[in-house]
């Protein structure tokens, strides 16, 4: 993002970083309080199992959110699914619900789209973890060289400190989906079906998509506005032990 200078080559507002979140129709309740002693208290839950919707998600450092893509667990996506879903999303299927290497095409598609990369001055950064439908999708490699983006894969076991979605957004959305949900089964005292998730997580998107998220999310990770100093050496004490020089197998240790 810098020069040999310092001066920064890519601005915030073309910062970008994906990745993604997993709801299931099967919805566990939170905890339901009551008077001591009192029977006969609960909550409603779905009793349809098995089945995961998975929503990939991307803001900028500048607070512009790309509309997400619902994966459902189906080859074939009714389009009432995504009645009542986010502006501008794009839906897709997939046995399993989770996300492929032909369905992260699909969106990085749906990306270019919507920021138009090729029609800005600088480079736009995206930023992602090492999923293999990310890193190994030749596809995506190929098209982002031919569209003006530079990809920025983050080591293992990192994106929990360093991925801005991970740090302030899903956190946030993930609640007001549960609240959502909730709410629902409360007023009709029935179970969510797949046919009501893209509708609930809408309301919850909404609610968590705001600058100030996406603003929190970068700034905490020390990626905008930038922060070498962001972590100390006290960050990296877990990676001592793979620091260690290794013992040769052929000297044996002495008695004393």
């Amino acid at each position: 993002m810098f020069d040999e200078h310092g001066v920064r080559l890519i601005p915030e507002t073309q910062i970008y970083n994906v990745d993604e979140t997993a709801y299931t129709v099967c919805h566990k309740p939170s905890a339901v309080v009551a008077q001591k002693g009192q029977r006969g208290v609960g909550a409603l839950m779905s009793v349809e199992k098995g089945k995961t919707i998975t929503a990939v998600c991307c803001m900028s450092a500048a607070g512009h959110f790309v509309p997400p893509m619902l994966i459902f667990p189906r080859k074939r996506v009714k389009p009432e699914l995504m009645d009542g879903a986010p502006v501008g999303s794009i839906a897709a299927g997939s046995k399993s619900g989770w996300i492929k290497q032909e369905l992260f095409s699909k969106w990085f598609d749906h990306f270019l789209l919507t920021v138009q990369p090729t029609s800005r001055p600088h480079p736009t950064l995206l930023i992602l973890d090492g999923h293999s439908s990310y890193t190994k999708n030749l596809n995506v490699i190929l098209k982002a060289r031919e569209n003006n983006v530079k990809i920025l894969s983050l080591p293992s076991h990192c994106t929990h400190r360093l991925q801005p979605l991970d740090v302030a957004f899903f956190k946030n959305v993930n609640a007001f989906y549960d609240t959502a949900v909730q709410n629902r089964i409360r007023q009709h005292a029935r179970a969510v079906t797949e046919s009501q998730v893209a509708e609930l997580f809408a309301e919850a998107y909404n609610r968590a998509a705001t600058m100030k998220n996406a603003h929190s999310g970068f700034a905490v990770s020390g990626i905008h506005p930038y922060n070498p100093a962001k972590f100390d050496d006290k960050d990296f004490i877990a990676s001592e032990l793979t620091d260690r020089p290794l013992i040769d197998a052929d000297i044996q240790p002495s008695d004393g």
